[in-house]
């Protein structure tokens, strides 16, 4: 049980009414990040030519190896080299990423930590200048890939090293990330105008609708508390929650100064926060407006007109990544697949039987003759 008295302003206490003063109304914190990309987006960062500097005059990133042909003759030599091209990439991969985290995000590194995390099989620990923990890295993922959580204590560093604007850059421009797999939104009320019984009301009114017709989200009132003389409420917690935390939108507005453990009954704090899952990476651009634009509970907080950015879909997601990878495989391959369908006459079936990268091909399109035997199943079908 708590109780406010009229003690002496702690340190954090007499910050935070100094922040009430001058705070503005439309200030909205990023407190979670996570996001994750393809291994060989990296290989773009040494040309990213961005953040004042340029690509001939930087040397932060390496160049990406030269990776050069090999006719094996036999099986042996060619799994050999192709081991050697993977450690070169591999280790291509990790000085680069190296470099992000510190030149980027402003942060550095463990050494590997040699146990997953999150379904990867690797993991290192994202760490302030200062050496705290502020975050993991996820490595080998499916189809290689990275995937980068930073907490809030590290969302701090983060925008205090660069803005988000220079952050969307690098994300959106230089590793074709679309969405983010999670961001939290927050905003604070000094005022106490913004607090759980508002929440409530303002879900009763529909203000957590994301559109007109829209299902309600849940509402759960997930605080702690004990009654006192003439039934008074002492709070360990005062928090409601709206929706799951499986859904895309996900709401806690809670005491934010009961949390912190601060009694002086001159200060008000409630934080409304808000995580979205598999969001577009858009709403970087301009945070306040995306945290408006959200339903009008949200709007109701802040000053400037909202802007509506969105969930990624798994539908939606799984097409743009289908299309991702056919425009990859058109500049890559286009060519090469369209000279095995004219030697094939157009069967595309026989086709695709010569691209199975599991069988062997043959001395007959000029690569390696353990391979042979499938080409002539293929064209004797």
């Amino acid at each position: 049980m708590k109780n406010s008295s009229n003690c002496a302003l702690s340190p954090l206490a007499d910050e935070l009414i100094n922040k009430r003063i001058t705070a503005k109304k439309d200030s909205v914190i990023v407190d979670h990040l996570a996001f994750s990309f393809p291994l060989s987006q990296l290989r773009h960062c040494h040309k990213a030519g961005f953040a004042g500097y340029s690509p001939e005059t930087q040397p932060f990133f390496p160049l990406p190896p030269e990776v050069e042909s090999s006719e094996g003759k036999s099986l042996d030599e060619i799994e050999k080299h192709s081991l050697f091209v993977k450690k070169q990439l591999s280790e291509f991969y990790l000085k680069t990423l190296k470099a992000f985290v510190d030149h980027v995000l402003g942060f550095t590194v463990s050494a590997p930590r040699d146990k997953g995390f999150h379904g990867y099989t690797n993991s290192l620990t994202l760490k302030s200048k200062t050496g705290v923990d502020v975050g993991f890295i996820g490595l080998g993922g499916q189809r290689d890939t990275a995937f980068i959580q930073i907490s809030g204590l590290g969302c701090k560093n983060l925008f205090g090293h660069t803005d988000k604007f220079v952050l969307h850059h690098w994300l959106n421009t230089v590793l074709s990330i679309s969405f983010l797999s999670r961001v939290d939104l927050a905003s604070d009320d000094y005022d106490g105008n913004f607090d759980c019984n508002y929440a409530e009301n303002a879900y009763r009114d529909g203000a957590f609708r994301t559109g007109k017709g829209g299902k309600m989200p849940v509402f759960k009132d997930a605080s702690e508390y004990v009654y006192g003389n003439n039934s008074q409420k002492f709070f360990d917690v005062e928090m409601v929650v709206i929706g799951k935390r499986t859904s895309p939108i996900y709401w806690r507005i809670y005491n934010k100064k009961l949390e912190q453990q601060i009694i002086n009954d001159k200060l008000n704090w409630y934080r409304s926060e808000v995580e979205l899952k598999k969001w577009s990476v858009d709403c970087l651009l301009d945070v306040d407006a995306s945290f408006a634009g959200l339903n009008a509970f949200s709007q109701s907080m802040e000053n400037t007109q909202g802007v509506r950015t969105k969930s990624m879909s798994p539908t939606k997601s799984a097409c743009l990544e289908l299309a991702s990878r056919v425009r990859w495989f058109r500049h890559a391959a286009g060519r090469a697949l369209g000279d095995v369908l004219e030697i094939v006459g157009g069967d595309v079936s026989k086709a695709f039987g010569l691209l199975m990268p599991d069988e062997k091909l043959g001395e007959k399109l000029g690569i390696p003759p353990t391979y042979k035997k499938l080409i002539n199943n293929a064209l004797e079908c």
